[in-house]
C-alpha cells in the first residue's frame, strides 16, 4: 500500500483527497501553508496535517501537490530534502511535468480533467485522468490509481496536456463566461436565465454528437450583417461585451484552418 501525502486543501486537493480515501487508499497526511485548511481537510479525511513543509511525513511513497501553477516549484524546493525517494506528482494541466525534475529522480503528473467546485461532488466513474511519468514503473503506478479511482485514463505528454489544457479553457471556462453574460444580458429585460435551458441543451446534444464545427449555425455564420449590426448597437452600453462579440463573430467568419 502507497503511503500518501497530499499537498494542498484547495478544491482539487479537497475532492481527491476524499476520492483516494474512499476507495481505500492510505492518504496518511494533509499539508497545507494556510493551517485552517489543513487542519478542516486533515480532520475530514481523519489523518495527520500541518502547514510546515517540513513536517512531510518522511517514509512517502507518493507525494500530491495539488497546488496553485505558480507554488508547484517552490513547494517541490521546499520538501524534496525529507522525501528523496518519493513519487512527486502536480495536478496541473497547464505547467510541465518537467518542472519537478531539479527536485526529484521521480516525477509525474496525475491532472483530473475537471472543473471542480466545493459545493458539488464530481462524477469520478467519468471523469477523464491525464498522467505522466518519468520512470515506466511510476507511470503504470498513476494509471493503475487513476483507473481505480476515476473514468477513463489517457497517457498525456507535456506539449499535449498544454493544448488539452487551453482547449478546456475555451469549452468550460470561456464558454460559461458567454453564459454568465447571457444571463446578465437577460437580467436587465426582466428574463429569466431559463429560457436558454433548452438551446443550451441542444448545443451541448449537438456539439457532443458531431464535430462542434459541422453545427455551427448564428449570424456571423450565415454572414447576416445587418443582424449582427444591430446586435452590436444592442451592446454599446457594455463595451467588453461589444468587443467579445466581436471577436468571437470574425472568428466565425474565419472559420477552423
Amino acid at each position: 500500500m502507497q503511503k500518501i501525502v497530499l499537498i494542498g486543501a484547495g478544491r482539487v486537493g479537497g475532492h481527491l483527497g476524499k476520492r483516494l480515501k474512499a476507495r481505500g487508499f492510505d492518504v496518511v497526511q494533509v499539508l497545507n501553508r494556510h493551517a485552517a485548511a489543513a487542519q478542516a481537510l486533515g480532520e475530514e479525511l481523519q489523518v495527520a496535517w500541518s502547514d510546515h513543509w517540513s513536517d512531510i511525513y518522511p517514509d512517502a511513497d507518493w507525494v500530491v501537490l495539488a497546488v496553485r501553477d505558480d507554488a508547484i516549484s517552490e513547494v517541490a524546493a521546499a520538501i524534496a530534502p525529507f522525501v528523496p525517494q518519493a513519487l512527486v506528482t502536480h495536478t496541473s494541466g497547464a505547467t510541465s511535468g518537467t518542472v519537478l525534475a531539479p527536485f526529484f529522480q521521480r516525477y509525474g503528473v496525475f491532472y483530473p480533467l475537471q472543473s471542480f467546485s466545493a459545493e458539488r461532488v464530481p462524477a469520478w466513474s467519468s471523469l477523464p485522468f491525464c498522467v505522466d511519468a518519468a520512470q515506466p514503473a511510476d507511470l503504470v503506478f498513476l494509471k493503475k490509481t487513476a483507473r481505480e479511482i476515476g473514468g477513463p485514463v489517457w497517457e498525456v505528454n507535456d506539449e499535449q496536456r498544454a493544448a488539452l489544457h487551453v482547449a478546456a479553457v475555451f469549452a468550460n471556462n470561456f464558454a460559461n463566461h458567454c453564459f454568465a453574460v447571457a444571463e446578465a444580458l437577460l437580467a436587465e429585460k426582466g428574463l429569466p436565465f431559463a429560457l436558454l435551458q433548452p438551446l443550451l441543451t441542444e448545443t451541448m446534444n449537438k456539439a457532443l454528437s458531431a464535430s462542434p464545427a459541422t453545427v455551427q449555425t448564428g449570424p456571423a455564420q450565415r454572414g447576416d450583417e445587418a443582424t449582427m449590426q444591430r446586435q452590436l448597437d444592442a451592446l454599446t452600453e457594455h463595451p467588453a461585451w461589444h468587443t467579445i462579440y466581436e471577436a468571437m463573430s470574425e472568428s466565425i467568419r474565419l472559420g477552423l484552418p
